[in-house]
C-alpha cells in the first residue's frame, strides 16, 4: 500500500519503463564453439564508404559488433549445403567473413582448388565479376590470429595466404579453405611433429587420431571457424575430377547466406 508520500503508480510504471529502455541490449559473444544459437544484438555494423586499404582495414573490422561471432552461415552448392560457425578468438576473420557475406562477394565464386583428402578451397574464379567485387572491398590482408588454440580437425575452416613474402602470416581476405585431411597413428603425429617442428597436445593427437585433420598446417594458417553439418558435402566436392593444378574440371559455384536469412 502506498502512503502520501509515495511514488504514484502511473509514476512507477513509466520509471519501469524508462530502466528498461536505458538497458544495453548487445549480447556477450560465447567463444564455446559448441554454442550454435544466433544472437543478436541493437549495434549498428560500420558501412564501407571507400575501398579498404591496409590503413584503413584495421579500424573499420575492429568497429564490427561481436553477434556475428554466434551466427550460422550456409554455403549452397549443387551439390548440397554447408553449413559453418565462426570463432570468437578470431574476430578480424570473423568480421571480414561477415562483411563478404553481406556484400555477396562469395555469390560469384567457386570452390576452385579441389584436392582430395585434404582441402577444398574457395572465393575465387574466373568470372570478371570477382575481380570487380574485390577492387570494390579493397586491397589489405589479414593479421593471423589465434595460431596455436585453433587447430587444422576434420572440418575447421581456415583462410588461404601466401607464403611468399608473408613472415607475419597474414591472411587473404578473400579465399578459405575447409580441412579434411585424414586420421594418423601417434608414430604418425611424432614424426609430424619432428618434421614441421610443431609440439601437439595430448588432445590434439587424441583428435587427429580420432577424427583426423591437417596438423601439419597447425600454426600456418588462421583457422577462424567449423563446419557443424554438411561434411559429406565437402567429402564429395574433394572427390571431382581436378586438372594438374587441382582446379576443378567442371565448375563449383557457391553461394553463401547467413542461415536465420533462410526461408
Amino acid at each position: 500500500m502506498f502512503t502520501k508520500t509515495s511514488i504514484s503508480t502511473k509514476a512507477l510504471i513509466l520509471l519501469v519503463l524508462f530502466a528498461f529502455a536505458g538497458c544495453d541490449s548487445k549480447v556477450t559473444a560465447d567463444s564455446n564453439p559448441d554454442n550454435n544459437q544466433v544472437k543478436k544484438t541493437s549495434e549498428k555494423k560500420p558501412k564501407q564508404q571507400i575501398p579498404l586499404n591496409k590503413d584503413s582495414y584495421l579500424s573499420f573490422f575492429s568497429n564490427f559488433p561481436q553477434d556475428h561471432l554466434e551466427d550460422t552461415f550456409v554455403v549452397h552448392s549443387e551439390f548440397g549445403d554447408i553449413e559453418i560457425v565462426l570463432f570468437s578468438n578470431t574476430p578480424l576473420h570473423a568480421a571480414n567473413f561477415v562483411h563478404l557475406v553481406e556484400n555477396e562477394y562469395f555469390n560469384s565464386t567457386w570452390f576452385h582448388r579441389v584436392s582430395a583428402n585434404h582441402v577444398i578451397q574457395a572465393g575465387n574464379s574466373d568470372n570478371p565479376q570477382t575481380v570487380k567485387k574485390r577492387k570494390i572491398i579493397g586491397e589489405y590482408r589479414l593479421p593471423a590470429e589465434a595460431l596455436s588454440e585453433n587447430h587444422h580437425f576434420y572440418g575447421a575452416v581456415a583462410a588461404a595466404r601466401s607464403y611468399k613474402n608473408n613472415p607475419e602470416k597474414r591472411s587473404d581476405p578473400f579465399e578459405f579453405y575447409i580441412s579434411l585431411g585424414e586420421k594418423y597413428s601417434l608414430s604418425q603425429l611424432n614424426s609430424i611433429e619432428e618434421r614441421y617442428n610443431l609440439s601437439l597436445s595430448p588432445k590434439q593427437k587424441e583428435i587427429y587420431q580420432n577424427l583426423g585433420g591437417s596438423p601439419h598446417l597447425d600454426g600456418e594458417h588462421t583457422v577462424f571457424g567449423r563446419v557443424i553439418r554438411g561434411m559429406s558435402v565437402v567429402e564429395h566436392i574433394s572427390r571431382q575430377e581436378t586438372d594438374s593444378g587441382e582446379w576443378p574440371l567442371k565448375n563449383i559455384p557457391i553461394k553463401i547466406r547467413l542461415k536465420s536469412n533462410e526461408v
